[in-house]
């Protein structure tokens, strides 16, 4: 969602005449956006808005703004807090960022923007808005990307704000509730990235498969839409994110089966392996549940990719609920991980919760949980090698310009070795067989199969 908000951001800002550049010294204006979900990144992004203010001392035009879920929740606090910022704005402000900006000036003449930035400092404005939109007025923005600026993949929204109220998570508060976009913008927004370059699309939202724009008669309202979706000419590949498993239905897993562009890959966050501790959450799933579902989606589409989200530590998480986590780790075998120890997060109802679980065992069970998932993620990598896998192009390798990297239909990355004469930038967004030679901690590498890409040097 944030680099989603992100090209938004650049998308307004440029309709008021900005230009992205990614030297900061060169800026008349400086956005940093920031993410509430845990303190090390909130703690990050105040740190990164503290270091400007010696680029403001030389540059006295410059402001700094600080938008996304950090700011909408500490609003005028975080300007008190953090002496370079002029600005905090929340997720829902984001489509009247330049008309903030206006607010700034003290003065109603136009003028440029280095003027407009130079009054604000002289006259020491500060904002914060952080108004939230009523669900029944609220407006999601049209991405609206130039030629040349759309990669290989996109995102797009289908649905902002949670309705779950987890007892450990912000969200709710930070984004408001669930609001869902009419598909007809859903799937205009799809074709405008397609006709631009995009062969691959993620739906996003905070809670993606709670989706319920369309109205279908037995409220499967999700799956409608990847239908739709998945119908769009000169789309190759389709995936959503991030996925509630309490609204994860055998008819959305059916999609995998049944629709040409989704591919096998699924994020269903789990947060943790005991239902005791599910139940301290407020997930509105069991252990048995969950299982239910992993199991089903297996059953249709058997070599599907998966991934979760794990919080170690949670208060009153025992040793026994923790050795239930691990054996769900054994028992699903999921292909990746994001792992966490719990941290309190100010507003939700865990933070009332007695943090009764030290720092050191926290740790220690974040240590021991990464290490088992290290393990499965190399035999569920392993698994790949020597089969020819799909792979849609991306770019050049990172690590290696004379590669190619993309991904499989399991998202997993790949570097690929390419022959001699064969011009890489024509591979671009394209799919390509790819013989997968062998597995690295977190990747893949392979050769392309011969004939493929057989295109020559201009």
């Amino acid at each position: 969602m944030n680099d989603y908000d992100v090209e938004r951001m650049t998308e307004v800002l440029r309709r008021d005449g900005f230009e992205r550049t990614e030297v900061a010294e060169e800026a008349d204006m400086i956005v940093v956006n920031t993410c509430s979900i845990r303190e090390k990144a909130e703690n990050k992004a105040a740190s990164a808005a503290g270091r400007y203010q010696k680029l403001k001392e030389r540059n006295p035009n410059l402001l700094v703004a600080i938008g996304g879920c950090v700011a909408q929740q500490e609003g005028e606090a975080l300007l008190k807090r953090i002496p370079s910022a002029d600005l905090t704005f929340g997720p829902d402000q984001i489509p009247s960022l330049g008309a903030h900006y206006d607010k700034l000036r003290p003065q109603a003449d136009l003028g440029s923007w280095p003027q407009i930035a130079a009054k604000a400092n002289r006259y020491k404005l500060r904002l914060a808005q952080t108004e939230v939109i009523d669900v029944e007025d609220y407006q999601f923005l049209d991405a609206d990307p130039r030629p040349g600026d759309v990669n290989v993949t996109a995102l797009v929204t289908i649905q902002k704000g949670c309705d779950n109220f987890c007892a450990y998570c912000i969200v709710p508060r930070t984004r408001g509730r669930e609001v869902s976009r009419p598909a007809d913008q859903v799937v205009r927004e799809v074709e405008r990235f397609v006709s631009l370059g995009a062969r691959e699309v993620t739906l996003i939202g905070q809670n993606v498969n709670a989706y319920h724009a369309i109205g279908t008669a037995d409220g499967e309202d999700f799956a409608e839409l990847l239908r739709l979706v998945d119908s769009v000419p000169g789309l190759l590949r389709l995936r959503f994110t991030t996925s509630h498993p309490h609204y994860f239905t055998h008819k959305v897993a059916d999609a995998f089966r049944d629709l040409k562009t989704l591919q096998p890959w699924l994020h269903l966050p789990v947060q943790a392996g005991s239902t005791a501790v599910l139940h301290a959450m407020a997930r509105e799933y069991t252990r048995e549940a969950y299982l239910e579902k992993i199991a089903y989606i297996r059953k249709v589409c058997s070599d599907i990719s998966l991934s979760t989200d794990i919080i170690v530590g949670y208060p009153g998480e025992t040793e026994s609920d923790f050795e239930q986590t691990l054996a769900l780790l054994s028992e699903v075998e999921y292909d990746s991980i994001y792992s966490f120890s719990y941290s309190r997060r100010p507003g939700t109802p865990a933070v009332e919760m007695p943090d009764d679980v030290s720092a050191a065992e926290k740790s220690r069970r974040l240590t021991a949980l990464q290490s088992l998932q290290k393990q499965i993620t190399a035999k569920r990598l392993q698994r790949l090698v020597g089969r020819t896998e799909q792979v849609l192009v991306e770019g050049r390798s990172r690590a290696n310009p004379n590669q190619i990297c993309g991904r499989t239909g399991g998202n997993h990355t790949v570097n690929v070795e390419i022959g001699e004469g064969i011009h890489i930038d024509t591979l671009i967004g394209t799919l390509v067989p790819v013989r997968i030679a062998a597995a690295k901690v977190h990747t893949l590498v392979g050769t392309l199969e011969s004939g493929a890409g057989s295109r020559t040097l201009a």
